[in-house]
């Protein structure tokens, strides 16, 4: 009952008023449990620029919207067409009599955040066989030394600040690193027994990660869906997994971060050598700094251009592949992968483009982090600047629809928002919002932000009120002039 008075009312609301008059979206939050929210929304005419709906412009955390920021500033600085490239090497020296090379090989990443990833499957499909048959064909049959896996690209996993003990364990919490692979997660397959509150169990890990040592802490419940949570600190083998799945369950998988992706690409690189008849005597070993020995190129995979990574990066929210962008334009203005630079890279964007950047304040590429905060006129200044880009159609047909794909696949169905929102999702505790471009009744073009916190609503209560705004802008909007 407070849900259908409370929007019936927002419903109601005069919008009109906010052309002749204030234009203000304050009494929006007038009323019941969203008094105390605080909430920063900004609107203006594609066209024009003319403001067509605001509040007071408070610096927010952003959620997933941050995606935005990362991937326009992305696109300008690199370029639609960029690539990252994983490589493979080898020293020492190769008799051609034996076949035997005297020397190691080196896998050297760049910093690639889709290498195997389930997004791009076919474009690194044999990737590792085909570097074993191209290690044949240059005479190799034996390998007297080490898989060296070379960090120095980016040094190390690198977890940004303000991500919180909740998160880095889970999958959607993976660090960079110079050498990302499969998408920096694995599964863990869980068996539940038909009875609530029991101990369940782990039936599989996947793939496998040598000397993982998981304490199993969940249990089964009537609750249906996934409820777990798992703790564990970047290159720990010891994660905590807590919470409960459904009972009566054979095959239930949940998803952790890897504590090490490179060594898992090392190990599953070895065993493909071993697969391929190529004998390698030593082990794997981590550089992270670049040793002076000569090196032979032997093979390289290039990874998709920036404009096919950004789609799954904004339609699906994926923070792995947001952070690794950060951390490549920071290398690219200033030399070092990382993401003090890429943050750096975004201030001064903004400040050769006269983006206001009062109440700035990102700490990551992907919004994970509850420390990122800007305000609404700051995004929409953004998207007006990406609208007016060469890479503008490149930009805005990576966000999701609504009604259609991505985060927005089931929002707004049935509604005459269906179709006329583009829009990036975000979405944490006590944190929603919102940011795009809204195709209005009369064919005109909003540009859009929507940022609410430490709200008093359920799940469906805030994507009701989102949906109330939306309608008023879509409904409201004065047409075009003959």
């Amino acid at each position: 009952m407070r849900l259908f008075i409370f929007f019936s009312l927002a419903l109601l609301l005069p919008f009109s008023t906010l052309h002749a008059e204030t234009k203000k979206a304050d009494h929006l939050f007038a009323t019941g449990s969203l008094r105390t929210a605080s909430y920063s929304i900004y609107a203006i005419d594609a066209q024009s620029g003319e403001v067509v709906l605001e509040s007071a412009q408070k610096s927010l955390s952003t959620a997933s919207v941050m995606k935005l920021f990362t991937t326009a500033v992305s696109l300008e600085i690199l370029g639609p067409g960029y690539t990252f490239s994983t490589r493979l090497f080898r020293s020492g020296t190769l008799d051609p009599n034996t076949g035997i090379l005297n020397g190691d090989l080196i896998l050297c990443g760049g910093g690639d955040p889709a290498f195997y990833s389930s997004w791009f499957e076919d474009q690194y499909k044999g990737c590792f066989e085909n570097w074993v048959s191209q290690l044949k064909d240059s005479g190799i049959r034996k390998i007297n030394g080490n898989l060296l896996l070379d960090l120095s690209f980016a040094g190390h996993a690198m977890i940004p600040g303000g991500w919180v003990w909740e998160d880095i364990g889970n999958y959607y919490g993976a660090g960079v690193s110079a050498l990302t692979f499969k998408d920096n997660q694995y599964e863990i397959h869980l068996s539940s027994p038909a009875a609530a509150g029991m101990q369940v169990t782990i039936m599989s890990i996947l793939p496998g990660i040598a000397g993982l040592l998981p304490e199993n802490r969940v249990k089964s419940s009537l609750q249906s869906g996934d409820h777990t949570i798992i703790y564990n600190a970047p290159g720990s083998n010891h994660p905590v997994i807590e919470g409960t799945i459904p009972v009566s369950q054979p095959d239930f998988v949940i998803k952790a971060s890897m504590p090490e992706p490179p060594i898992v690409a090392g190990l599953d690189f070895m065993e493909k050598l071993k697969e391929g008849g190529v004998e390698i005597s030593g082990d794997i070993r981590k550089l992270t700094n670049a040793d002076e020995k000569v090196r032979t190129l032997v093979a390289s995979q290039l990874s998709p251009p920036l404009k096919e990574l950004i789609v799954p990066l904004n339609k699906e929210s994926l923070n792995l592949f947001a952070e690794h962008l950060l951390c490549e334009i920071g290398r690219v203005k200033y030399g070092e992968s990382s993401t003090e630079k890429g943050i750096e890279a975004l201030h001064q964007f903004c400040r050769d483009n006269r983006i206001d950047t009062l109440g700035f304040f990102p700490t990551d590429g992907s919004g994970l982090s509850r420390s990122n905060a800007l305000t609404a006129k700051t995004l929409v200044e953004m998207i007006r600047l990406m609208n007016e880009s060469p890479f503008r159609d490149t930009f805005f047909n990576s966000l999701p629809v609504a009604g259609m794909d991505g985060t927005l696949r089931n929002s707004f169905k049935g509604t005459p928002l269906e179709k006329n929102v583009i829009a990036k999702t975000g979405s944490m505790a006590r944190v929603r919002s919102l940011a795009g471009k809204l195709t209005t009744k009369n064919q005109k073009n909003i540009f859009f932000a929507i940022l609410i916190n430490n709200f008093d609503l359920t799940s469906a209560e805030a994507s009701k009120l989102l949906e109330s705004i939306l309608l008023s802008l879509y409904n409201d909007v004065k047409p075009p002039k003959q």
